[in-house]
């Protein structure tokens, strides 16, 4: 019987030792767990906070793109206008003497004129080109850029247009050296010249205010002197030295049709 009874004595302790054992088992579980949650609850809350950001920058964005395509928008209708305002200083060789002279063009005349035209008007290209070329009873020639690195990006050549129009008293139309030569340079006609029509030259604008008040003001005392050459190596800087009167284009901009009187 006592056989019998250290037998059952030693099966207790074993059977509480496995209890104890499974209990241990449970607590370690227990903590795993509850540290496995407040993981899973803060990575929630972080991802809350984190699509809220978004949300709030994506709003900005927006207010901020609607509020950049109205300046582009404004912007774009400006420049589709097809009048520009020429402002011109040193009229009559008078230093401060100004005037403003208002160009409509016409693409029905010469697209790809205007096209170029509103290219360079849209980069501010003519500010401060001087009128280096006025022959009495003729023209008024200009646009070569007075600074030469700003007159090397425009070297390209365009195309010609046919000639739609006589170069009549008051139409603006592109110099060139030849077919298909034309890039930077615009002439005034300050007299009917029907006889260039002949030779390619398709004007591509029309003075519509300003021609007697401002353009028959361009100073003609230099003619033909200025170098050409010179003003595309040495720009103003030549142009200032060796003729100061000049008169020149102050600043070249698009208006709308509204502020055409």
């Amino acid at each position: 019987m006592r056989v019998k009874g250290k037998r059952s004595d030693g099966a207790r302790a074993k059977h509480f030792f496995l209890l104890f054992a499974l209990a241990f088992v449970v607590v370690i579980l227990i903590k795993s767990f509850g540290s496995g949650s407040w993981h899973s609850k803060a990575a929630n809350h972080e991802e809350h906070n984190l699509n809220k950001i978004p949300a709030a920058s994506l709003t900005a964005s927006k207010d901020n793109q609607v509020a950049s395509d109205t300046t582009i928008t404004k912007h774009e209708a400006v420049q589709d206008s097809n009048f520009v305002e020429f402002v011109f200083s040193n009229l009559d060789g008078e230093s401060g003497k100004e005037g403003t002279v208002i160009v409509q063009l016409m693409p029905e005349w010469a697209p790809l004129g205007v096209g170029r035209i509103k290219e360079l008007t849209a980069a501010n290209f003519y500010d401060e080109c001087r009128v280096f070329r006025v022959i009495h009873r003729f023209m008024a020639q200009l646009g070569i850029n007075g600074d030469p690195k700003i007159q090397k990006l425009w070297k390209k050549e365009i195309k010609d247009d046919p000639v739609k129009t006589s170069n009549a008293r008051g139409t603006v139309t592109f110099a060139m050296a030849g077919p298909n030569t034309r890039t930077t340079q615009i002439f005034f006609n300050k007299v009917d010249n029907k006889y260039l029509d002949g030779q390619g030259f398709a004007p591509f604008g029309k003075v519509v205010s300003g021609l007697e008040e401002v353009i028959d003001h361009i100073n003609e005392e230099y003619v033909e002197k200025p170098n050409q050459g010179k003003i595309q190596n040495r720009g103003n800087e030549y142009l200032l030295k060796e003729f100061p009167r000049l008169s020149f284009i102050k600043t070249a901009r698009f208006v709308s049709s509204a502020d055409v009187k």
